[in-house]
């Protein structure tokens, strides 16, 4: 199938995930583990991730700062997009890369749960990004999402820890099972209260290949939850054999 067809498919897939996302009520996403507090000798009690009633999961590793105030989101890239020709034909993510924030890891498919909220990545140490299979494969047209914790069962410090830290111009890298690497540049990081996540802003279809990277952000000590979700928004610049 030519690529032109590929992405109108893509299209059609992310616009229908929208819908059946804000049908489902999902609002955010629980990309934060849950964890009991640390004991006098400073063990935890609890590795076991525990999911709330709204869908996020929990925390009692404080990450780093993603306040809204002392980290604004940023202005969008200078960089000129791709010709719409550019964009690759379905092939699902394996890797993704983004060497600014040391992040070089495999890349899983995620679907949704039985209340139809997205799945998220398991939280062990060492664990995947996961690839949202219901948008499109990364380098086609429209916006392919890949989610990551911002912590782990046993370390306040998990994948995507310091995705709030890229700024406009940073590349992030995603291989393909056709062996390709499609080079995605960061536009803007935006910071949202999980009770205002932009749902369709987030999953609807781009009218070219772009990619949003999402964790949890904005730990409270007081509830031990996180209550933002960090975006990354990306769109393709290039692509070679992987």
């Amino acid at each position: 199938m030519g690529s032109e067809n590929s992405s109108r498919r893509g299209r059609t897939i992310a616009s229908a995930a929208a819908a059946l996302l804000l049908a489902g009520g999902i609002t955010t996403i629980g990309l934060g583990l849950h964890a009991e507090p640390p004991g006098a000798d400073g063990a935890t009690a609890s590795n076991a991730p525990a999911v709330a009633a709204s869908g996020a999961v929990t925390s009692s590793a404080p990450p780093p700062s993603t306040d809204p105030v002392t980290a604004p989101p940023l202005r969008p890239s200078a960089a000129v997009p791709p010709a719409p020709d550019a964009a690759l034909p379905a092939s699902v993510p394996v890797r993704v890369e983004v060497p600014a924030i040391g992040v070089d890891a495999a890349v899983t498919p995620l679907g949704k749960q039985a209340n139809g909220e997205v799945q998220t990545p398991s939280g062990e140490p060492g664990s995947p990004a996961g690839w949202y299979q219901d948008s499109p494969t990364p380098g086609q047209t429209g916006s392919a999402v890949i989610l990551g914790h911002v912590n782990s069962t046993t370390s306040d410090i998990g994948l995507f820890y310091r995705l709030h830290e890229l700024t406009a111009g940073q590349n992030i890298t995603v291989t393909r099972a056709d062996h390709t690497a499609a080079v995605f540049t960061v536009d803007r990081v935006d910071i949202y209260h999980k009770s205002a996540f932009p749902t369709v802003e987030v999953y609807q279809n781009a009218d070219r290949p772009e990619v949003r990277l999402i964790t949890c952000g904005g730990y409270d000590p007081a509830s031990r939850e996180y209550l933002d979700n960090t975006v990354v928004y990306a769109h393709l610049t290039s692509s070679h054999p992987a």
